[in-house]
């Protein structure tokens, strides 16, 4: 009898549970009405708005099911089908009881989006910047818990275009403090516009660190005795005195290839980047064949900003570094961003300089890079470009 009573409390304490908690089918949606999406309380137009849904809000949401009835509405003198459908704001699982829940048009929902919502292009993870000279150093981050928002091992429910729901802090050099508005504190530093390349390309400026690619290195294997990985290649420099330069992977703990990046013709210089855990660059002098660590692969026709921009495996979205220069090159100011709603292509290639703080970046929304729903198939990135003005 007593387990027959305790089987009866679990089973009531159990339906309590799921008739107070929202019900997911665990798939994750976003808005991509570029106007935003008005949710209502009842499927169909004529129910009340609630709330209007940003284009690029992340919502969990009932697919439609068999003996759903397909509907259409007119939009912009255009006929779009779809269903109206059941959807919650995504949140932290503990935020799911009071969640409210509304209908939306399916027509403006995808799982991906196609571009950057201009809202959340200052969104970052963390950022620091410092002064060399004064040794003043600040930065800013946020206690970041993505596992709060995913119900399932195989989907991503995180809300990457909405500010972190996480704490934040900030600190400058021991002193901890707080800040209400951080994205903002970022806008005291650069400003951030999407852009169309037909237009910035016409603007594109020449610098004295342009590179060359004309000449190729011949990659060869390493011996057997050094190495037992096919993918490990050395290759030779050649200088202007007649000899060259090895230039051979880490063949150690965490082996990688050390890649040839171009020729800076101006600067008699070779540039190339070591590719582990991020791109560290080096210079190799033309003359002595010396390597001069901690290049800078990007240089403002002025000489006096650097930027590099890269990927990297272990931190989502797009790793940006901004160096101020004095008339020798030596960084006197640098700022680093881990930025949250997009990623930048790491190619050197797909950036350029518009004018002497302006560069060109080739990005894409964060969420093309998570796979949600077909887990096999690749996801093809929807690049976009950025302009980045160092203020």
């Amino acid at each position: 009898m007593r387990i027959l009573l305790t089987v009866l409390l679990f089973l009531n304490y159990a339906f309590a549970k799921a008739y107070t908690t929202p019900s997911y089918d665990k798939e994750c949606i976003y808005v991509i009405a570029k106007n935003g999406l008005n949710m209502r309380n009842a499927a169909g137009p004529h129910g009340n708005i609630i709330e209007k849904l940003p284009y690029g809000t992340k919502l969990d949401w009932s697919p439609p099911g068999s003996n759903d009835v397909k509907e259409y509405v007119v939009d912009d003198g255009k006929k779009l089908e779809g269903y109206w459908v059941k959807v919650w704001r995504s949140v932290p699982y503990e935020e799911l009881k009071g969640n409210a829940e509304g209908y939306v048009f399916s027509a403006y929902l995808d799982y991906h989006l196609k571009e950057i919502p201009e809202r959340s292009l200052y969104l970052y993870n963390h950022f620091s910047i410092q002064e060399e000279e004064s040794q003043t150093y600040f930065e800013s981050s946020y206690h970041i818990d993505k596992d709060t928002y995913n119900y399932s091992a195989y989907i991503d429910c995180y809300p990457w275009y909405d500010e972190h729901h996480g704490y934040h802090t900030a600190r400058t050099n021991s002193d901890e403090f707080y800040i209400s508005q951080p994205a903002d504190t970022l806008q005291n530093f650069i400003k951030l516009e999407l852009v169309e390349y037909n237009k910035v390309i016409k603007e594109k400026k020449k610098t004295d660190f342009d590179l060359d690619y004309g000449f190729q290195p011949n990659l060869l294997s390493i011996e057997k005795s050094e190495t037992e990985f096919d993918f490990l290649k050395k290759y030779y420099l050649p200088l202007k005195n007649g000899d060259s330069v090895e230039v051979k992977a880490h063949t150690g703990e965490f082996p990688h290839n050390v890649e040839y990046m171009g020729e800076l013709k101006k600067q008699n210089k070779y540039l190339i980047a070591a590719d582990f855990e991020g791109l560290e660059y080096a210079w190799i002098d033309q003359y002595t064949g010396e390597r001069i660590n901690g290049a800078i692969p990007n240089i403002s026709p002025d000489n006096k900003y650097g930027v590099s921009h890269e990927v990297v495996y272990y931190e989502q979205g797009a790793q940006i570094a901004i160096s101020w220069l004095d008339a020798d090159l030596k960084t006197t100011k640098s700022l680093y961003v881990n930025f949250q709603s997009w990623v930048v292509s790491s190619s050197l290639n797909d950036s350029f300089w518009i004018s002497d703080n302006e560069i060109i970046l080739m990005v894409h929304p964060i969420d093309n890079t998570v796979q949600e729903v077909d887990m096999d198939e690749p996801i093809q990135p929807q690049w976009q470009y950025l302009k980045l003005t160092i203020l």
